[in-house]
């Protein structure tokens, strides 16, 4: 039976984090203002998080950003790769020049040594010089249903989103979503969180009504719980959550203060009922590289 929950992952400890204007435009979330000290201030985040969270339990293997080139972005891991559980991995295409200076042939290397490796599938090789596909950031699978869902967006191609489904035997389904703004949204996992036994999502996102009624019957299959937030909550990271397993089988829900504190307090005792919350206190990397704790995860099966 296939793993739908993964119990290890990776992160990436910056070496030059900082806001990157090449991806400014697509990417809402970002604020220019940036505190002092920023570079300093985003390392030391990223290890109280990383000893959080395998203080919980939770294998985690961090990799080393390299100095040079400058890579801002480099603590986003996930939108380069992902593995799965057929030992099969998945190298993908990125829209700024600068971001895809992440893909290392060390990196890769490492991906590649791993016992559980059986392919490697670099799109970067095949896809048209337009065509761009983020990673878990573009994609959210839904692993216990075969489906790959996707927003539509700058940074997510659909005929790249129908070629990774084709090639791992899911469904794709492709969305429309905006913020309140009315401005597309640059990443699917911004929008929805999806795990086997709870999902998060901001229907209100959805631009098509049929399409948001579509994916809250398919999410809510076989009991699941599902979470629906507002837009607001939405700008908050509430949505940019992940669940994974202790190495007891235990479910925690890997997701940042922000988000925490912006839910209802009953949604956070729904939550809580099917997975515990492990909290990460990380608002730089949130407000200056426009990403959440969900960015800063790469499952590795």
């Amino acid at each position: 039976m296939q793993k739908t929950m993964a119990s290890e992952i990776a992160m990436m400890r910056p070496a030059a984090f900082g806001f990157n204007p090449q991806t400014a435009a697509s990417n809402s979330f970002q604020q220019k203002e940036l505190p002092s000290d920023v570079k300093t201030k985003a390392l030391a985040e990223f290890e109280v998080a990383v000893a959080a969270i395998q203080a919980a339990g939770i294998q985690v293997q961090v990799l080393q950003d390299s100095e040079l080139p400058p890579k801002p972005d480099a603590i986003f891991l996930n939108n380069w790769f992902s593995t799965h559980a057929d030992g099969r991995l998945l190298l993908y295409t990125m829209l700024a020049p600068n971001r895809q200076l992440e893909v290392t042939p060390e990196h890769i290397a490492w991906l590649e040594s791993r016992a559980a490796h059986r392919q490697t599938i670099d799109l970067r090789l095949t896809a048209a010089s337009n065509q761009v596909l983020e990673g878990t950031g573009s994609i959210v699978f839904d692993h216990a249903h075969h489906l790959a869902v996707a927003v539509k967006s700058a940074r997510t191609s659909p005929e790249l989103l129908q070629e990774v489904a084709a090639l791992l035997g899911y469904k794709a389904l492709l969305l429309e979503a905006a913020d309140a703004q009315g401005r597309e949204i640059y990443h699917t996992n911004v929008v929805m969180s999806i795990s086997p036994q709870l999902a998060i999502c901001c229907f209100k996102a959805l631009r098509d009504s049929d399409q948001a009624a579509l994916l809250a019957a398919l999410l809510q299959r076989d009991g699941r719980r599902v979470i629906p937030v507002s837009l607001a909550q939405m700008a908050s990271f509430c949505c940019n959550a992940l669940v994974v397993q202790t190495t007891e089988g235990q479910p925690r829900i890997l997701l940042s203060e922000t988000a925490w504190n912006a839910f209802e307090a009953h949604q956070q005792l729904w939550i809580a009922e099917v997975a515990e919350p492990l909290v990460l206190h990380i608002p730089t990397i949130e407000t200056v590289g426009g990403g959440s704790v969900r960015c800063m995860l790469a499952e590795l099966w």
